[in-house]
């Protein structure tokens, strides 16, 4: 991915909008571009063995959705090709992510649960997907993966792993080797398990509830919005399938999800999104600022409505409802047989 945005995107949102957009993929950039180089010197440096030609360091979350700014974690999986490698290098995994963490100066994962190294069978396998021994673990990584992957290092490409994740969607057996149907269940059902993760967490008193109240209001909302959207307009460019619609599908995963959603919408509601986007990137902007964040954490759930210059949340709500708006408005100014795909795959 390159470190700047479209040329055309400025048509689209004021300057202020597309200054931020812009320096979330400067820093993003420049974050990944320096983890390259950290990781890169220190396999090198290493007596394991550890074949990088047969590795990929994929970038998850705002980093790898090209929407971070100052002080933004880095989650990042490992993907080997082939288990004898992926076992030499989980040996120097923790202390390479120590590393990391040290010259970015910034919160690495620390390589459990989702963020642990992996091997590419594990996220590829068709007869996993959907069946007993498809895990919530896999079934996150697989999602993340395909649709905010970025690719920090590795010789093993990230396309090619992409291709092999909607090559197990997209079997003839599975979905006829169209939509990939399949794929669309998965990626609702992941966004349903957010909703229900957060709501489990809030009720049981979670710390920091109001940051993840705001980030599934806005960022995981936007990403899902982009992913329903650009897949269906999509297939309606191409109903009958073939060869052209699976390249292109690979070819939308391979965009952050503000460039996804502005390409499937620039030319059929341009000004709606220009102004969902403007919605949008004042949440970015907002995240970016250390005492934005403090305030946050600092919200107490009970008094979440009151009005004082020290709680930001009611002004944040009331932002991500302008948001949420406009991607009813979205809908609603999309063709008839674009919006009855929405909801037949992804809404019922």
């Amino acid at each position: 991915m390159s470190k700047r945005l479209p040329k055309f995107f400025e048509k689209f949102v004021k300057e202020q909008s597309a200054t931020i957009y812009e320096e979330a993929a400067n820093w993003c950039f420049e974050k990944t571009s320096l983890a390259r180089e950290v990781i890169d010197h220190f396999v090198s440096g290493q007596s394991l063995g550890v074949d990088m030609t047969k590795l990929c360091f994929i970038a998850v979350g705002s980093i790898g959705r090209n929407e971070a700014l100052d002080a933004s974690d880095l989650d990042i999986i490992p993907i080997a090709k082939e288990r004898q490698v992926l076992d030499k290098y989980r040996q120097v995994d923790h202390e390479l992510r120590g590393l990391l963490q040290e010259r970015l100066g910034i919160h690495i994962s620390k390589g459990l649960d989702l963020t642990k190294p992996d091997v590419l069978d594990s996220v590829t396998d068709p007869e996993s997907i959907g069946g007993r021994n498809d895990t919530r673990q896999h079934l996150t990584k697989r999602i993340l993966i395909l649709t905010e992957g970025r690719e920090v290092t590795g010789g093993l490409p990230l396309r090619d792993i992409r291709q092999a994740i909607l090559g197990a969607y997209g079997n003839e057996e599975r979905s006829r080797g169209r939509h990939w149907l399949s794929l669309c269940n998965d990626i609702a059902r992941y966004y349903r398990t957010l909703c229900i993760e957060y709501k489990t967490k809030a009720d049981h008193g979670e710390k920091d509830w109001c940051t993840r109240n705001l980030k599934l209001r806005y960022s995981r909302k936007f990403w899902y919005f982009a992913n329903i959207v650009s897949i269906v307009e999509l297939a309606e460019k191409y109903p009958t399938g073939g060869a052209k619609y699976q390249n292109h599908f690979l070819e939308i995963f391979e965009r952050p999800p503000v460039e996804r959603l502005l390409g499937a919408l620039q030319e059929i509601q341009p000004i709606e999104t220009g102004r969902l986007l403007e919605s949008y990137s004042f949440f970015l902007q907002f995240m970016s600022i250390e005492s934005n964040r403090v305030a946050l954490s600092k919200v107490q759930h009970d008094a979440r409505y009151s009005v004082s210059p020290d709680n930001p949340f009611p002004a944040m709500k009331f932002n991500s409802d302008l948001l949420h708006g406009h991607m009813l408005r979205v809908i609603d100014g999309l063709p008839q047989s674009i919006r009855r795909r929405i909801f037949d795959w992804f809404l019922f």
